[in-house]
């Protein structure tokens, strides 16, 4: 048995996750950019013209929570 003062590992996982999704919930997320399959088609076909579709077909998702962002 374990000392009261020592978590486990599944305590500390927990614990852990809890703390990341406060931050979310907090507003403080971890943005992660995912590119469209038009914008990189047009992107590979019309280079370099085609990077500016690229760049505008994008979504921007909290790579925690999952939540869309802003841009």
């Amino acid at each position: 048995m374990l000392p009261p003062h020592v978590m486990s590992v599944e305590q500390a996982g927990e614990q852990y996750r809890t703390q990341l999704f406060a931050q979310c919930a907090q507003g403080i997320h971890d943005p992660d950019t995912k590119y469209g399959v038009c914008g990189i088609i047009t992107a590979v076909v019309c280079f370099p013209i085609g990077l500016i579709c690229l760049f505008t077909d994008t979504e921007q998702r909290c790579h925690r929570c999952g939540v869309r962002l802003d841009k």
